[in-house]
């Protein structure tokens, strides 16, 4: 019985990616799970997005288009119209697999304890090809507060979490335009969120193409990043909020500002930025002489090897 089952709502921000933006509703309609409402929001796009969104409205619990204030503010304002007990976003150009619904309702279910659920995700390209791409801490360890400062650690497209936890910490901070989903992980987990990642099959697609913004925009990814853990390192609190020890948090944030140095180094250096891209790579290595050992640096070389051939 429909009644029986927690109400699940999916919000999809979007503008001016009608050349994806239908995969994306058909992934979200076309799931086993029956108790879904699903709502777009999106920014008055001068595409075909509109038309496309018009097709299929009889099916959604809400769409609107018109000038927002980014994506963030698009899903805030999606989050402000649903219902659900458990919510989540994904984005218009990625895609749901077949199941994921149920199966992020199926942990929720098993765990009643558990406040935020998150899998795993392919990376693909512009026609949805898979991506060779290294694997990544977020694709293996679970988050926590013990954990927090590592590095952004929850796959945003598959992840859902309880409307008890958005009442509790609110929405999306708006003025992040590339991190919000991390600066959202680290305020559910300091106010006590229990996560649980499901391993094994991803339940999405997650593209990265020319234009998205984990691609084009790393740099300014990278700065939002080192926002938010300089936020984080002002709290004088934060070891005993975190269970740590002052050096066991000074360590993991030097540890993660070096890590998005080197993010801003690589993304610079794929723009052509080699100067810029040289600061960064001192800089990051000033915090952490040991940086570049990390192996998740030799996998992304081996990846990129990988995409050119």
């Amino acid at each position: 019985m429909i009644d029986n089952l927690p109400l699940v709502s999916i919000i999809t921000p979007s503008y001016n990616q009608g050349e994806f933006l239908e995969a994306t509703i058909l992934s979200v309609l076309n799931q086993d799970y029956p108790n879904i409402e699903y709502i777009i929001m999106d920014g008055g796009s001068t595409d075909n997005s509109v038309a496309i969104i018009k097709q299929y409205a009889e099916r959604l619990a809400h769409w609107e288009s018109g000038r927002d204030g980014g994506q963030a503010n698009a899903v805030n304002k999606g989050m402000q119209r649903a219902t659900g007990s458990l919510l989540g976003w994904i984005n218009s150009d990625d895609i749901y697999l077949p199941g994921a619904i149920s199966r992020i309702v199926q942990t929720f279910q098993a765990a009643p304890e558990v406040d935020v659920v998150y899998g795993q995700v392919n990376r693909v390209d512009y026609t949805g090809k898979l991506v060779p791409t290294p694997v990544l801490p977020k694709d293996t360890i679970d988050i926590s507060k013990a954990t927090v400062l590592n590095e952004n650690l929850v796959n945003q497209p598959g992840s859902f979490w309880r409307r008890a936890m958005m009442e509790k910490v609110g929405l999306l901070n708006e003025s992040f335009q590339y991190t919000m989903d991390h600066d959202y992980w680290v305020r559910l987990t300091l106010a006590g969120a229990r996560f649980q990642r499901i391993p094994g099959a991803p339940l999405v697609n997650f593209r990265l193409s020319a234009h998205s913004k984990t691609v084009s925009q790393q740099h300014k990814m990278a700065l939002e990043h080192l926002l938010i853990l300089d936020r984080l390192a002002q709290d004088p609190d934060l070891p005993q909020k975190l269970g740590l020890l002052a050096t066991e948090v000074q360590s993991q944030l030097r540890h993660a500002q070096a890590l998005y140095h080197l993010y801003a180094f690589y993304g610079n250096m794929k723009a052509g930025r080699r100067l810029q891209a040289l600061r960064w790579l001192g800089q990051a290595l000033a915090l952490r002489p040991t940086i570049l050992f990390d192996p998740r640096w030799r996998q992304l070389f081996q990846a990129r090897l990988q995409r050119t051939a």
